[in-house]
């Protein structure tokens, strides 16, 4: 199937949802009116994010802080099946529930008849929960959920969803490139009452994922891992080309340090190709691993270096040293958060182009990546002696 013919059936999806998030939201206006927002009779709660791994990560701040609002509220979330095992050991939620939003707004996932009756009993199991405060922590596809589910108080930014979408504003907008997404999702916890800090991150890792990566990096007991991601979501342009990969980790290797690959089973193959062209050894875990048993993997390690994606974000909520390979990407929203000297970047009058609102993947206009092409490893391996000082705490 061609590129410009998913693209075109992407926009169509975009048009179609919003014109339905737009006819939801008149019926909803219809139906409860200017219901008065009383926080003390707030006793159920859904929190919607359906996109990637690192924007989960981003709204735990959020979801954290919305629990400390409302103790004693039921607070459900709603993710994508894939992000999901991010919060099985989240202290801050009651219920986990997912919907793969990605499918049913993508060929050849939006034809498909049992995609949308299992969105649709989803959906029937959410209004049954009677929730009374809905956060839409992003996109259109949140928006139209939390009308679906007939929430009467839903809370997200106006300029994201169609008018009276949502019946309590966030302050100010998510398109600002230098506000970070994690205060993002804070600003929409904050129009419900709830704190704008703290906002640090936080993952959790289970005793069995313990174990597993335990074992897993069993080596001497002066062995320094230091954990490569090697690949990204959303874009060949996030990419650090595989020669630089090859050479900085032989130097990691000559400078006392073990490294190991790490990322999903799309991305095996290549961390396969670096492997064998490395003069090194370093440990091939991609594709290898569940979501938990990476998490165990990154908080044991002393430094993760990687691009633009999930692993990075996993590793700073783990609080685990990271260096941030960035190009495409705005570092200034998308950034490894608390850890603002950790971005290693190659200025380009270009650069940051990546814009996730738009849909579309990071790619290079000019064919040329020169953002990440010609970051070299010398200029990484600045962040890296920091390793070592973390292992001798």
């Amino acid at each position: 199937m061609s590129t410009s013919l998913k693209h075109f059936a992407r926009r169509a999806a975009g048009v179609v949802l919003w014109l339905f998030c737009a006819l939801l939201a008149v019926v909803a206006r219809a139906r409860h009116g200017r219901q008065p927002y009383q926080p003390e009779n707030i006793d159920r709660i859904l929190i919607i994010r359906l996109d990637l791994i690192g924007d989960v990560l981003f709204s735990v701040p959020a979801i954290r802080n919305t629990r400390q609002r409302f103790p004693d509220a039921r607070l459900d979330v709603l993710v994508a099946p894939s992000t999901a095992p991010l919060l099985a050991e989240c202290p801050y939620v009651d219920n986990v529930y997912t919907l793969d939003e990605h499918t049913l707004t993508h060929l050849p996932g939006i034809f498909s008849l049992d995609q949308w009756q299992q969105a649709w009993r989803l959906i029937r199991t959410l209004r049954t929960q009677r929730y009374d405060l809905c956060l839409s922590l992003y996109g259109v596809p949140a928006a139209t959920v939390s009308l679906l589910t007939g929430v009467p108080h839903r809370v997200g930014f106006a300029d994201e969803a169609p008018p009276g979408s949502f019946t309590l504003l966030a302050v100010g907008s998510r398109l600002p490139q230098d506000r970070h997404e994690v205060h993002c999702a804070l600003a929409v916890a904050q129009a419900a009452g709830a704190a704008a800090t703290p906002d640090h991150m936080e993952a959790w890792v289970s005793s069995t994922d313990h174990a597993w990566a335990e074992e897993a990096l069993t080596e001497q007991n002066d062995t320094i891992w230091v954990a490569c991601g090697h690949g990204a979501r959303n874009g060949y342009a996030k990419l650090w080309p595989e020669r630089h990969w090859v050479e900085f980790i032989d130097q990691l290797h000559r400078a006392g340090y073990h490294a190991v690959l790490v990322g999903g089973p799309d991305e095996a193959e290549e961390a396969r190709q670096i492997a064998r062209d490395c003069k090194s050894t370093p440990l091939v875990l991609t594709g290898k691993t569940t979501l938990g048993q990476l998490a165990a993997v990154l908080e044991r390690v002393a430094l993760m270096v990687g691009s633009d994606s999930g692993p990075l974000h996993l590793a700073v909520a783990l609080g685990t040293r990271v260096v941030g390979l960035y190009g495409p990407t705005n570092w200034k929203r998308y950034g490894p958060f608390g850890q603002p000297d950790a971005v290693r970047r190659h200025p380009i009058f270009c650069s940051p182009c990546y814009r996730p609102e738009t849909g579309q993947p990071a790619t290079c206009r000019y064919g040329t990546v020169e953002c990440m092409e010609k970051l070299e490893p010398e200029q990484v391996l600045t962040g890296v002696p920091a390793a070592r000082g973390r292992t001798e705490q």
